[in-house]
């Protein structure tokens, strides 16, 4: 799987190959609301490609508010991609749909929008996450997810809804570090621990013995053993001596 780079011509070919592939469907399988719907998916799609080139092009022009409609403009259709290719039993394109998800939401972030639909962003932050293995690569993953954690918005972070532990800022967070940890690269580990503790500290004390689990069950190296050994040691064994 290849890491977002939030490129408009990456989303562009991946938008262009998924509604290809929707058309070449074997038509015994076509509902007849998706035939009839496709075609217009897909016109909606090039006029969504349309104006996010011109936002693009026109750098610093559009304010935050109108990145921030475009993007819940973006994963909706894309959304709806999903569920057209899902529907016509398209399986195959399912790591082309993480791909668009995670450009669509790095696209907002980099032009200054805010994603308010972030559960698809998340999912597909989720599978990536499962899909890779590569330390590098999990390192651009890494990146990918800060990027993402910070085009969210307040009324998300500010994390009212605690009591539902698969609420997607949370499990946002939690990949955040565990794709840092399989990265061995202790700066990004430090990176997302931080964010961990400082949005969710509740969550902190288990994510880090669980950490630490994992340190002996996988043989994690003696550097990446010892950040996740100081944050284990400040959020339970410190604290349960005061």
């Amino acid at each position: 799987m290849q890491i977002a780079t939030g490129n408009i011509q990456s989303i562009q070919q991946t938008i262009t190959d998924i509604v290809a592939a929707c058309n070449t469907a074997d038509e015994t399988r076509l509902q007849a609301d998706a035939e009839s719907d496709l075609p217009v998916l897909a016109q909606a799609l090039d006029s969504l490609l349309d104006v996010m080139h011109r936002v693009q092009g026109d750098a610093g022009a559009t304010g935050t508010e109108d990145i921030t409609e475009i993007g819940e403009y973006a994963i909706r259709l894309i959304e709806d991609l999903a569920a057209t290719a899902e529907k016509l039993g398209l399986h195959e394109q399912k790591n082309a749909l993480v791909d668009l998800f995670l450009n669509i939401g790095l696209w907002i972030a980099r032009q200054g929008g805010l994603i308010d639909t972030l559960e698809p962003v998340v999912d597909a932050v989720a599978m990536a996450a499962n899909n890779t293995r590569e330390p590098q690569a999990l390192e651009g993953l890494s990146e990918v997810i800060r990027q993402i954690i910070d085009a969210v918005p307040a009324v998300i972070s500010q994390d009212l809804e605690t009591i539902n532990p698969g609420r997607p800022w949370r499990v946002l967070l939690l990949n955040h570090c565990i794709v840092a940890t399989r990265s061995h690269n202790t700066d990004l580990m430090e990176t997302a621990f931080a964010v961990l503790t400082g949005n969710l500290p509740a969550d902190a004390p288990r994510f880090f013995s669980e950490g630490m689990q994992q340190m002996d069950a996988l043989d994690y190296p003696a550097p990446v053993r010892k950040v996740m050994e100081k944050y284990h040691r400040k959020w339970n064994i410190d604290r349960s001596l005061h």
